[in-house]
């Protein structure tokens, strides 16, 4: 079959790679290689994948042993400049665990083979696959705080994972601020918060069995359709089924790591990281939280975690509006905004709107008025939610203000129901 890279010379150069002897001028060579094809990175990641394979099913006679010192040094250096930089797929090899896959994944600093099981790692953004040595897989969502623990557990003490266990696998460990979950041979996901009281723990199973901590009793076993949220609160555990009065769901969780992924464009954003305010926004208990602040943090659909959703929402029954500092008076000419669903509630989100500005914070003036199309549904994990973007003409401002005229509904629900109103995943602000 043709290709469009050479693909003798990648198999080449993946076997001095995988036998630890890539030299430095190799590691620029494989480096563009990869770069130039997507055929040349998915026959990468399939190869390390195989070679992963076929290391974690070999005759164990120590595990400390596994793999050769080499080979963990020339992976995690060569890995990492081949693939981390191109956002693709890295393989840092560890007696315990590999990080087998990413798709946009940020670091907060680089990993190494060597760190990965023993200090804790921090995934600011995106999506990565871990793989032990006894197949168990994880797939985690940034931001996200994790350790690995040992051969059988996994620390997370903040962000989203999911857990697939083989069948023939009794007892890996999720350890969380709330109590251990563990497996029973099964799937499963949860999203590891916090609210004003303590650690909140959204967890679903969506095959198999698991154990969570109870209330009156040590355990708590969860099957397949189950979800419940664990609250750590003075005086012990708490298990609830609803949270905010929604009921507990992670279904828009990955269960496997996305193959593509949508980035909105970022560069001259004024707003990313500015400071927003708002009249009122929705806040309950149990880190149902959703604050203007959440606006301009650069995440671009209903993700998070308890206490740290990454949208914003209006109190029930309101439109909303909020208010952008960009903290300097400045020519602007297009704003581009992402709407909400809220998750997988499909009851929130903005409709009409008009944009004000300001240079001083307190006389606006009104530059246009404007339609947020509805988010009908929730797209794949790895998939941002779509944007709207609206032109006018080049105005001075440091105060950017929407107002929600209108907001979207959940289709099936009558208009009295009290969980509805206004919301929005981020805004973005452009120079003319």
């Amino acid at each position: 079959m043709k290709t469009d890279y050479d693909s003798s010379r990648l198999k080449a150069l993946l076997a001095v790679l995988l036998d630890g002897e890539l030299s430095a001028a190799e590691k620029v060579e494989i480096n563009a290689i990869l770069r130039s094809s997507a055929a040349a990175r998915a026959h990468y990641h399939k190869s390390v994948r195989l070679h992963a394979a076929l290391m974690r099913h070999q005759p164990e006679v120590n595990v400390v042993a596994f793999p050769p010192r080499r080979f963990m040094r020339a992976v995690a250096v060569t890995a990492i400049a081949a693939c981390l930089a191109l956002g693709g797929f890295v393989w840092l090899q560890s007696p315990t665990a590999a990080l087998t896959g990413s798709t946009a994944a940020i670091w907060r600093s680089e990993t190494t083979a060597q760190d990965l099981c023993k200090i804790p790692q921090e995934l600011i953004s995106g999506y990565a696959e871990l793989t032990y040595r006894s197949g168990v897989r994880v797939i985690l969502q940034g931001p996200c705080q994790f350790k690995i623990t040992s051969a059988e557990s996994i620390h997370v003490t903040h962000g989203r994972a999911t857990v697939k266990v083989p069948h023939h696998i009794n007892g890996f460990h999720l350890d969380t601020p709330a109590g251990r979950i563990t497996d029973l041979g099964t799937e499963f996901g949860v999203a590891v918060g916090s609210s004003e009281t303590g650690p909140v723990i959204l967890t679903e199973v969506f095959d198999g069995e698991i154990e969570i901590p109870a209330e009156t009793t040590p355990r708590k076993r969860m099957v397949s359709g189950d979800s419940l949220a664990i609250l750590r609160e003075t005086g012990g555990t708490r298990l609830v089924s609803t949270t905010g009065g929604y009921a507990v769901s992670l279904e828009d969780s990955a269960r496997r790591l996305p193959r593509a992924s949508s980035h909105p464009h970022m560069t001259g954003n004024l707003a990313l990281g500015k400071p927003v305010t708002s009249p009122a926004f929705y806040a309950k208990e149990q880190g149902n939280v959703f604050p203007p602040s959440n606006l301009t943090d650069g995440r671009f659909n209903d993700s998070g975690t308890p206490g740290d959703w990454s949208f914003w929402l209006a109190p029930n029954g309101e439109a909303g509006e909020f208010t952008v500092d960009l903290l300097s008076v400045q020519p602007i000419g297009r704003i581009t905004l992402h709407n909400t669903r809220n998750r997988s509630h499909g009851d929130r989100g903005l409709h009409d709107f008009i944009i004000l500005t300001s240079e001083d914070g307190v006389h606006f003036e009104e530059i246009l008025e404007g339609r947020l199309d509805r988010i009908p549904q929730l797209p794949a994990p790895g998939i941002d939610f779509p944007s709207q973007t609206f032109h006018f003409p080049s105005t001075l401002a440091r105060f950017v203000k929407v107002v929600g005229l209108s907001h979207y509904s959940h289709p099936d629900r009558p208009a009295t129901n009290p969980n509805q109103g206004g919301g929005l995943n981020e805004i973005q602000i452009f120079a003319p």
